[in-house]
């Protein structure tokens, strides 16, 4: 019996500077059968010219820049394969990736399967941690996204699962309205679609992070309109499945994160927000930061103490990155 198939679709958007090692890491899997899909999404840098030195082995979309949704969802409408792997271009994955994924199914359609990731900085992925987390471990679908959500930081990225053609079929297709925070409004719809999430020991990803041309992008109006759009829907996924007081708490949460992010910007975004937090009865979570912010969050209150630090970052004081040693 042949193996199953499995389509790896990558929306690429300007990352001449990182989609080498992505290809090389994709290109380099020890399972036999996979697709590559990758949709280049209106890149004005060379990722195209990238894209057309790997000839036969990637199928190329060359459209114009309509979004990541928009290009996962043209990747998704051509692919063969009987399980899905989304892929961001910056990422890497090790090569038995998509090999023990696969074996972790075992064929099954009714669940997703999960694997490790770790951080890295400055390009040099040898620095990634594999820090384990409390859903590294077979669950229910329910139970996993009240696990992450519980967690300070959650991570919901799509290049988590692998996933059974079956189950994207009854989750329905990307939505093409969002763009930042879009992965938790999918990943939700996906996990509440399959039993069970199967965590899979051994299958990598290591996860680019610090990437100051991504974050610029990320601090538009229009972004964090799409971030609190994403955070409504997913959030609703999430009530309609379980409208418990603990569920409403964790979505409040949730909300809560998004509002120290923006926080003082975009007022009217910052009063939904403040809206829908208090119509889920309210958060729980404070606002992080280093010992002098703590001072001033004491002293001043946690809003006059991020405009403190704003002003800080503004005059040149720049953070150590939160996992960095």
């Amino acid at each position: 019996m042949n193996p199953p198939l499995v389509t790896i679709i990558i929306p690429v958007y300007n990352a001449s500077q990182y989609l080498n090692s992505t290809l090389e890491s994709v290109t380099s899997q020890f399972y036999p059968s996979v697709e590559i899909i990758c949709v280049n999404d209106g890149s004005t840098d060379d990722s195209l010219k990238i894209l057309n030195k790997y000839g036969n082995r990637i199928i190329i979309i060359d459209q114009p820049n309509k979004g990541q949704c928009a290009a996962s969802n043209a990747g998704l409408k051509i692919a063969k394969g009987d399980y899905i792997k989304f892929f961001d271009a910056d990422d890497i994955m090790n090569p038995e990736h998509i090999e023990l994924q696969v074996k972790r199914l075992n064929g099954r359609q009714d669940a997703i399967a999960s694997c490790e990731w770790g951080r890295f900085y400055d390009g040099n992925p040898e620095s990634a941690r594999f820090i384990p987390e409390p859903v590294w471990q077979d669950m229910k679908s329910i139970n996993w996204l009240k696990t992450a959500l519980s967690q300070r930081i959650d991570m919901m990225g799509v290049w988590l699962w692998l996933i059974p053609r079956r189950i994207i079929e009854k989750a329905g297709k990307w939505d093409e309205r969002l763009s930042l925070n879009n992965d938790f409004e999918f990943s939700t719809r996906l996990l509440l679609a399959a039993d069970e999430v199967l965590f899979t020991p051994g299958a990598k990803v290591y996860y680019r992070s610090g990437l100051e041309s991504n974050l610029a992008s990320q601090k538009s109006k229009r972004a964090y309109e799409a971030a609190l759009l994403s955070t409504q829907l997913g959030c609703q996924h999430l009530l309609n499945a379980d409208s418990s007081d603990a569920m409403k708490q964790l979505c409040a949460n949730r909300y809560q994160q998004w509002l120290y992010r923006i926080y003082p910007n975009y007022s009217e975004i910052i009063k939904q927000i403040e809206n829908h937090i208090h119509e889920l009865g309210g958060s729980t979570i404070e606002m992080e930061g280093g010992k002098l912010f703590f001072i001033l969050k004491k002293t001043f209150g946690w809003k006059l103490a991020k405009r403190i630090q704003l002003l800080a970052y503004q005059l040149g004081y720049k953070p150590k990155h939160p996992h960095k040693k």
